[in-house]
Parts: C-alpha cells; sequence; structure tokens
C-alpha cells in the first residue's frame, strides 16, 4: 500500500501518464528494465511495447484487484487455504505476474508455471530469480494441450500475453488483431496431467488453485487434464469467444467440454462473485460475443 493508492483518481491518471512517458524514454535507451511493482520484482523488455510491460510498468501492478478479489472470495466460501498454503498452478504464466505476484504477495506458498514461448520464459524463469522464489517453483517450457505434439505458435509484437497457438483459419473469418501477419515458431505441447505426474514436489499434485489463460486454447487444456479437473479444485479461466473460434473450437464444444468437469462457475461483477449453474453457461458465452470481449470466470464442482 502506497499514497497514491488513496488519491483522487484523476492524480493516479497523470501518474500513470507520467510514467507511460518514461516508459517511451526507456525504450530509446534500454533493452530490458527491472521494477519493483506491488507483485515483485520484474525484469520488463522494452524493445517491444508490450502491452502487459507498459501496464506492469505505469501502474506497478496487473490485474492485482481480480487475483486479490478472488482469491479472498474462494477463502470465504471455503475453497482455498488460508494465505501463505497451497500451490497455484499458472497455465500461460507469460512471464510470470501473476503466480510471482501471488507468493510475493503472500497469497500462495508454491507455484507451477507452464509457459510455451521461449522469450517469456525466460523472462519467468529471471523473474523468478529476481524474487527469490527458485525453491518455492517449478517453471515448465511446454504448451498445455490435450496431447503431446508440436504446435505451431504465433507472436504478437504489441502484447507478449496474445502469443497462442496457431491454426489454420477458416477462410474469410475476422482477422481483429491482424494475426494473419503474426511470425509463427514452434513449441512442444504436452498434457497438464503428464507435466504434473512428472513432478517430483507432492504439492504439485494437488494445486489449490488453477488459473488458466491461454488465448482461445482452453478447451484443448481441459481436455488434458481431466484427472487434474476431476478433484476438488477452482480453476480460474478466462473465457475468450473470439480466440475459441480461432481454434476451430464451437461455443457447445467448449461448453460441453466444461459441463463435463464442473457443475457451478461464478462471475465477478463489481468486486461480488455471482453464482450460475453451467447450464447457464451456453447463454452466457454467447452473451460475450465474438468481437474481442472476454470475461473471466471460476469453475467449480
Amino acid at each position: 500500500m502506497n499514497a497514491l493508492d488513496h488519491a483522487p483518481k484523476p492524480l493516479k491518471r497523470l501518474y500513470w501518464k507520467y510514467r507511460l512517458l518514461l516508459w517511451q524514454i526507456h525504450r530509446r535507451y534500454s533493452d530490458s528494465i527491472t521494477i519493483k511493482t506491488k507483485q515483485g520484482i520484474f525484469k520488463l523488455p522494452v524493445t517491444a511495447n508490450d502491452a502487459i510491460s507498459k501496464h506492469l510498468y505505469s501502474r506497478k501492478e496487473f490485474e492485482l484487484g481480480l487475483i486479490e478479489n478472488s482469491l479472498a472470495f474462494l477463502r470465504s466460501i471455503g475453497r482455498c487455504p488460508p494465505k501463505g498454503q497451497g500451490t497455484v498452478l499458472d497455465i500461460g504464466a507469460n512471464n510470470g505476474v501473476i503466480s510471482i505476484g501471488m507468493l510475493a504477495t503472500g497469497e500462495f506458498a508454491k507455484a507451477i508455471a507452464v509457459e510455451p514461448d521461449p522469450q517469456n520464459f525466460a523472462l519467468l524463469q529471471q523473474n523468478v530469480r529476481e524474487n527469490n522464489l527458485e525453491n518455492q517453483f517449478a517453471c515448465l517450457n511446454f504448451a498445455a494441450s490435450d496431447q503431446a505434439s508440436t504446435l505451431e505458435f504465433e507472436l504478437s509484437d504489441s502484447n507478449f500475453g496474445d502469443h497462442r497457438v496457431h491454426y489454420n483459419r477458416p477462410q474469410n473469418s475476422p482477422d481483429l488483431f491482424h494475426e494473419s501477419q503474426r511470425r509463427v515458431i514452434q513449441v512442444q505441447a504436452e498434457t497438464v496431467d503428464h507435466l504434473i505426474q512428472n513432478l517430483k514436489d507432492p504439492a504439485a499434485t494437488n494445486p489449490a488453485l488453477v488459473w488458466i489463460d491461454v488465448q482461445g486454447h482452453e478447451g484443448f487444456v481441459f481436455q488434458g487434464a481431466k484427472q487434474l479437473l476431476k478433484k476438488d479444485i477452482p480453476v480460474m479461466v478466462e473465457i475468450w469467444p473470439y480466440g475459441i473460434a480461432r481454434t476451430g473450437m464451437s461455443p457447445a464444444e467448449f461448453c460441453s467440454i466444461a459441463a463435463d468437469l464442473w457443475s457451478t462457475f461464478w462471475i465477478e461483477h463489481k468486486a461480488r462473485f455471482e453464482k450460475r449453474s453451467l447450464v447457464e453457461l451456453p447463454a452466457f458465452v454467447d452473451q460475450i460475443g465474438d468481437q474481442g470481449a472476454f470475461k473471466n470466470v471460476i469453475f467449480t464442482k
């Protein structure tokens, strides 16, 4: 907590603009910068105008409110261990901002982070070291999917959190984020069940929370994590219909996979969580729409 947390919104916005100006100056003279944030210490690449890095630099946090609200809610209903205990499984970990943040702020004791992109993975490992969390972290350089394979992976120039598994999209399908122009690399994919089984730490087989943000590939992650997800573990998921559609999976297929694993989902609304039955998920996904909007939900048994 610092003085800016209690400052009026106009003053906060002025400060954030000042920080964004500093960000642009750093981009002229540096390849990277290391900063202290509310979620730990992070090395940020500045050669590209990465949206997550820029947000972390200017506001000193990223999705911190979502993390705090979600964990407070889950603890209030007895679905998460007390602060400082348990393991979080972070799938699509990027530079580690979510899982490192959860350990740096004392929310969990350990973390497993799964990230396929080589550059993001190198930053993840370095940021783990910057925060002296090596003994509490397992970093896995894979794309979580429905089977072991080699996948094509497309890279965003402006949002390193929007790197995605690449699919041959249907002709005339939307290209809202100019995905057709992205560079494509190959990455190794594995199922979550297999990755977890091969970790030596017994705590890894029973994480207290699973946090998934894989830009539309979530349905495939679910299919490769059925043994783990059969357990009574809450799962935070970003639902992004546009991204799901680009994988070739229909909303009906996504909802059917989810319905086989969970009975309830929770929607955050004004820092509170509303309970919904899984039978309502198709209508909810349809309500989000396929024009780029997304919602975070928590799935529970």
